[in-house]
């Protein structure tokens, strides 16, 4: 007789519009909290209200146990009601008594979320007769559902408001309720409100949380306030996850050698995948930001989100690309053979004073135009990163910016890590910006002199002859100096040598500039 268990998936929807709804530091932090122990905060105390014990959880027993179908019967007598099977990576997989159960827990949990958070999503799925033999099967099967129900997933969220009441203009949103900030009281609404309590929370657990380190928040990353306030957001999202979760099951063995496609297999492998993804995208990740700032004169940096392979953080604009490369880089090192760590990286450059929702979205739209690079060319095995300087053009997308610009034409995004293979001889060629030609072509325009590479940035504007003139001039005047900016035949293309001296003009104050004096 088929066996009555229920496995569920949650999936938290829109994560960034929650997230990023707001321009104020305080709500975006709290609001990555409220994400973050949703299920902690919301779920779990559901599950004990259907049942004292509630829900069997791996990671908040003392001593840590694999599962098994024999435990998970067990703790079904001891009177748990059903097992967290994984929770990492944002996946949250549930195995319930029945579909009852399952039922009665999230009636409870939804009213939660929607008293405590008002609009955040939450979508679930399950299914029924699971096969303790075939995890992977009985997964595919959840994710198909799954897809199914995000097409029909509602978008509505609760009634706002009347016509005579106040609103933030941001959302749309009532202004309920009264929260003291920055010293004084304002209007906010009842989500925002909730917001600013999390991050309160989270102040009076740890006050030196590295995600909330500071009082005037984004005013202490700046090099001089008045002066330069120019500040960067990092965006750095995993590559083919999906893929290596796939890898992660498939080497799943037996003792005779034959795949294991258990449930005790697949969980197992699954728990250690996840530790081994926070540990080289979370852990090391900002170790290693922490130790570049280490060596600059302004060490701060405020981290937004980070969670499974995804890492966002603030930093000072003349530290981001140093931070985001030596990333990339430490994320690399001692791979697996079989299995690359790599990630896309997107850098905003924005004022202080800009909405930081929009330089975020600018942020992760760079992130994007990687991953499209990568499909497009069908890279594999590689990290690359773009970047954008904000100049306003709030609420239009990145594509649109650079169409408006005449900068469609350009050498980002950049590859970060070799490739392997036959993309490795067409990165050699040219066709792809490397780090080490970004390097090669720094050392050049140094040689040029920094006025010689302001002139280069207008005539890269101009036309390709005005350009290819201007670097002829160059040469021409700074011949004892043996300027090459075809680095050793590497840059075979006229087109591609100016592409990439007018991306890296745009920001050699910033980033490629040695000989400037530090602030």
């Amino acid at each position: 007789m088929e066996n009555q268990y229920v496995l569920a998936m949650y999936d938290i929807r829109g994560k960034q519009d929650y997230i990023y709804k707001s321009n104020k530091m305080k709500e975006i932090v709290g609001a990555s909290y409220i994400i973050r122990e949703c299920f902690d905060a919301y779920l779990y105390p559901a599950a004990e209200e259907c049942s004292e014990k509630g829900l069997f959880s791996y990671k908040r027993e003392a001593e840590k146990t694999d599962f098994s179908r024999e435990r998970f019967v067990r703790h079904l007598e001891d009177g748990y009601i059903g097992e967290v099977v994984y929770d990492g990576g944002g996946n949250f997989f549930v195995l319930y008594e029945n579909a009852e159960r399952y039922r009665a827990v999230n009636q409870r949990f939804y009213r939660k979320v929607l008293e405590e958070t008002y609009s955040l999503r939450v979508l679930t799925t399950y299914i029924e007769g699971i096969d303790f033999d075939h995890y992977s099967s009985d997964q595919r099967k959840l994710y198909e559902k799954h897809r199914k129900r995000e097409q029909k997933e509602s978008m509505f969220h609760p009634v706002n408001t009347l016509p005579i009441v106040q609103v933030d203009y941001h959302d749309s949103m009532p202004l309920s309720v009264r929260q003291k900030i920055a010293g004084r009281e304002q209007k906010v609404s009842y989500e925002s409100s909730r917001k600013y309590q999390k991050y309160e929370e989270v102040m009076q657990k740890n006050k030196k949380d590295s995600v909330i380190e500071g009082d005037r928040l984004l005013d202490e990353l700046v090099t001089e306030k008045g002066e330069e306030s120019l500040l960067a957001v990092i965006y750095i999202d995993g590559n083919n996850m999906g893929a290596q979760v796939e890898r992660c099951l498939s080497q799943a063995r037996r003792p005779d050698g034959e795949p294991d496609t258990t449930y005790e297999a697949s969980v197992k492998a699954l728990r250690a995948f996840s530790e081994y993804i926070q540990e080289y995208y979370i852990d090391a990740g900002i170790r290693e930001v922490d130790q570049v700032l280490e060596q600059t004169p302004n060490q701060k940096r405020r981290f937004v989100v980070y969670a499974g392979d995804e890492i966002t953080f603030i930093c000072n604009a003349r530290n981001a690309y140093d931070v985001a490369v030596r990333y990339l880089e430490k994320l690399s090192e001692e791979e697996p053979a079989d299995a690359p760590r790599t990630s896309c990286a997107g850098i905003a450059i924005f004022h202080s004073h800009t909405p930081f929702s929009e330089a975020y979205r600018i942020a992760e739209e760079c992130c994007e135009s990687g991953k499209k690079l990568m499909k497009k060319e069908k890279l594999t095995d590689v990290s690359l990163i773009d970047f954008h300087y904000c100049q306003g053009a709030i609420g239009v997308s990145l594509d649109q910016i650079r169409e408006q610009e005449e900068t469609l034409d350009i050498s980002r995004p950049w590859v970060i890590r070799d490739c392997h293979g036959t993309t490795g001889k067409e990165l050699a060629g040219g066709k792809f910006v490397t780090g080490k030609i970004v390097e090669a072509m720094q050392e050049q325009l140094r040689k040029a002199g920094r006025s010689n590479v302001k002139d280069l940035l207008f005539a890269a504007k101009k036309s390709k002859a005005d350009f290819m003139g201007e670097l002829e001039r160059i040469r021409a005047h700074q011949s004892e100096k043996e300027i090459d900016f075809t680095l050793g035949g590497v840059l075979k293309e006229e087109n591609m040598i100016r592409k990439l001296i007018y991306d890296m003009v745009l920001v050699y104050d910033l980033w490629f500039d040695k000989d400037r004096e530090e602030i």
